[in-house]
């Protein structure tokens, strides 16, 4: 295991990454943006063998190991657009995004992660998401 030593940089490498990406998109990172995005963002998403590794490394490198979790894999201004024309409150994308699903299992200790390509629902906040609500899981009929 050579990467055990590697995950504070791997962290802090995505959180200053994150942060110049935002200052980048111009748009102000906020604390509250900052945290949605390091809990929930990695783009382009990180290669691994397969979705259930990923989520093993993601969630251990951003200290969320052990909870559910999903990541989305697009760029910061995308996922910030989402919430462009709402100033606060829950909003549902309009555009599908590319997310890898983590789910734990309490009693095996162990995730299993899935790919999906759905719309989103996020809390927005100073026109910036703030927290991930969930996914859509069916499709919008219109």
């Amino acid at each position: 295991m050579a990467l055990k030593g590697s995950y504070p940089a791997l962290l802090l490498s995505l959180v200053l990454l994150g942060t110049w990406l935002t200052l980048a998109s111009g748009q102000t990172p906020t604390p509250t943006n900052d945290q949605f995005l390091q809990r929930h963002w990695d783009f382009p998403k990180t290669t691994n063998s397969n979705n259930t590794e990923y989520c093993d490394l993601q969630t251990r490198s951003r200290g969320i190991n052990g909870k559910n979790n999903t990541f989305i894999h697009a760029r910061i201004a995308t996922i910030n657009r989402i919430c462009a024309k709402k100033l606060t409150g829950p909003v549902t994308s309009q555009r599908r995004f590319p997310l890898t699903v983590c789910r734990f299992n309490s009693t095996t200790q162990s995730y299993t992660g899935k790919s999906l390509t759905r719309r989103i629902v996020v809390v927005c906040k100073n026109r910036l998401p703030v927290r991930f609500r969930r996914f859509i899981s069916r499709p919008r009929w219109e």
